[in-house]
């Protein structure tokens, strides 16, 4: 059996357990004939260990009641959460900004709401802010109940602007694929390019049950997303390129879990070769993969339901995003043909 991320089998037989929160790096080796179940338990205690010190809590004396001791326990009970990273450094500014031994129960509505707003004067984005609005509500949620009174319910959210499209060609995809040698990476990179799978359902994926190769399809299983949502298990009807993206997945053994921030940086050096011969090429993140995937499905169907039920949203409103992507590129596409036909002819010479 394949052991669980962060645990693996050395040369000499030991096992080394290892990982990384937020940037700090951790890892310890243990003997060969070290239990699973301690090596996962060490690992776990670590991880929490490490979000302690970097919330800046003594974990041995966190007061009573205090908003750090309850940070603490909402953090051990959500730890599965794929974006725990992203909560514990959210609650670490709530921290900050409210004082560690603050009593929870004391904190008002109006003072959540000065807070919020000097983050937004100081330059964050509104998605940001109201992203550590939902990390404060969903602690409030979960110690306390969702019928419980929550100072955050008065507190509202900023107006986020429209979520721009990011789709990409798939012509400068490929080149950017080209330029990385044959890799874990960038199996689970093309993964994600041709199937429009999340980078959390793609570590769920699992090569013996979900991918029917009969039938041409894939099951892919639902997840969490944001506040108590969940978005539920579906099955795609696999392209061709689909199946090729899952074949290389067979090949370089990419399958379950990897870290995000590894294969971002294996794109983005892919992406820096490239523009050594084509400077222009824009800036494109590894889930705008996914994102190209919507837009292509649109601007082949100019169906928005296919669009939702390939990718997985929860609603139309979410799929939008790809129609407009797709509108942007004929626009473009339109303008160009514009300029071609009504070019400044030449005037013969004398």
């Amino acid at each position: 059996m394949k052991p669980p991320k962060g645990i693996r089998r050395t040369a000499t037989g030991s096992w080394r357990v290892y990982g990384r929160v937020h940037g700090q790096y951790f890892g310890k080796t243990f003997p060969a004939e070290t239990a699973l179940k301690v090596l996962k338990d060490w690992r776990h205690d670590e991880r929490t260990k490490i979000r302690t010190q970097q919330l800046g809590v003594d974990e041995d004396l966190p007061p009573s009641g205090s908003l750090a001791a309850d940070v603490q326990d909402y953090l051990v009970l959500v730890s599965a959460m794929p974006t725990i990273d992203q909560r514990t450094y959210d609650l670490g500014c709530w921290v900050a900004a409210l004082g560690a031994e603050r009593p929870r129960r004391g904190v008002k509505a109006r003072e959540l709401a000065l807070i919020l707003n000097d983050w937004r004067a100081g330059g964050l984005e509104a998605g940001t802010c109201n992203r550590r609005r939902t990390a404060l509500m969903h602690l409030w949620h979960r110690l306390d109940g969702k019928s419980a009174k929550n100072p955050l319910r008065d507190v509202p959210r900023f107006k986020e602007a429209g979520a721009l499209p990011r789709g990409r060609p798939y012509r400068l995809l490929e080149r950017v694929f080209r330029a990385m040698v044959p890799s874990q990476s960038r199996a689970r990179l093309k993964a994600i390019a041709y199937l429009g799978v999340a980078h959390s359902e793609l570590k769920r994926i699992d090569r013996r049950q979900d991918w029917h190769r009969k039938a041409g399809t894939l099951t892919i299983r639902g997840r969490a997303k944001g506040e108590g949502d969940e978005i539920p298990t579906r099955v795609i009807k696999l392209t061709t390129k689909g199946t090729a993206a899952l074949r290389e997945m067979d090949r370089q053994q990419a399958w379950g879990g990897f870290s995000n921030s590894t294969l971002g940086r294996r794109w983005h050096a892919a992406i820096a070769r490239v523009r050594l011969e084509l400077p222009d090429v824009p800036d494109v993140r590894p889930y705008d993969l996914r994102h190209s995937l919507g837009t292509e499905i649109y601007r082949l169907t100019r169906d928005l339901k296919a669009v939702k039920e390939y990718l997985g949203h929860k609603s139309l409103k979410t799929s939008e995003r790809y129609m407009q992507a797709a509108v942007a590129a004929g626009v473009a596409r339109a303008a160009a043909a514009f300029n071609q036909a009504h070019r400044p002819r030449k005037r013969p010479r004398r």
